[in-house]
């Protein structure tokens, strides 16, 4: 593989960045949510496309079928509260597309340098995105910081428990 890449991953990764684009960018919380799902089917094809399958499915999975269905409640919830979003996102539009555009520059900027000199790909090992390798990362590499991550959540669980308990 070239410096320039797999025509297929720079298709799909500015899918990506179209519809995460899309999702900031959106006049209306049903459309957001749509362009989300976009986005995540976009990084789950990405994924595929560098032989991470079962992260692939994973995504697809938990992401665009668990979450995106949560979201989808929370907006039927709150819909009360959607002309005041729309007045903030109106205000702030301008000023991130502006930060998006000076972010692709820097980005492009540095690409520029970095085209100058030629960097061997490293070829990925046997069994990447395997449940085998995915496993044997979290639970002997990373189990600290995995059990953390879970103490966080629950953390974070029991203190919306305990605020919407207090609230009603």
């Amino acid at each position: 593989m070239t410096l320039i890449g797999n025509p297929v991953q720079w298709f799909l990764g500015f899918m990506l960045l179209a519809s995460s684009c899309g999702v900031i960018l959106a006049s209306k919380p049903v459309y957001a949510s749509l362009s989300f799902l976009l986005t995540l089917l976009s990084l789950a094809a990405l994924y595929l496309e560098l032989s991470a399958s079962f992260i692939a499915v994973m995504q697809i999975l938990v992401y665009a079928g668990a979450i995106l269905v949560i979201f989808m409640f929370v907006i039927v919830l709150f819909q009360d509260a959607y002309m005041e979003i729309a007045k903030q996102q109106a205000k702030s539009a301008p000023l991130l597309i502006k930060a998006a555009a000076g972010t692709l520059l820097l980005a492009l900027i540095y690409m520029g340098f970095k085209i100058n000199g030629t960097h061997p790909v490293k070829s990925l090992p046997e069994g990447f995105g395997t449940v085998e390798s995915l496993g044997k990362a979290l639970y002997l590499n990373f189990f600290f910081p995995f059990e953390a991550i879970v103490i966080i959540f629950l953390i974070a669980l029991v203190g919306a428990l305990y605020i919407g308990k207090k609230e009603n």
